[in-house]
């Protein structure tokens, strides 16, 4: 969800250079909400351990994988050889 906001935010800021000040707010609002929930998610699972004595034996997947992302180099440009 942050990642597809990220994108729309900067689209509005790249359109109207007098929206960047209110949505690089908004940036650093939904960062921050975002941490609250790893926090949550944290606390969650340290109650869990200290309830059943055992830690969590599933992973949590994370479903945005843009982090992951793989850059290729481009070919043939300017400061490349052809």
């Amino acid at each position: 969800m942050y990642s597809s906001l990220f994108r729309e935010l900067l689209t509005y800021m790249m359109e109207d250079p007098r929206n960047i000040t209110a949505c690089t707010h908004l940036l650093f609002m939904a960062k921050n909400i975002e941490r609250i929930g790893d926090h949550a998610t944290n606390i969650a699972e340290t109650v869990y351990f200290l309830v059943q004595g055992t830690p969590l034996t599933q992973a949590r997947p994370k479903r945005d994988l843009s982090n992951q992302a793989v850059a290729t180099p481009s070919r043939g440009g300017k400061d490349e050889p052809a």
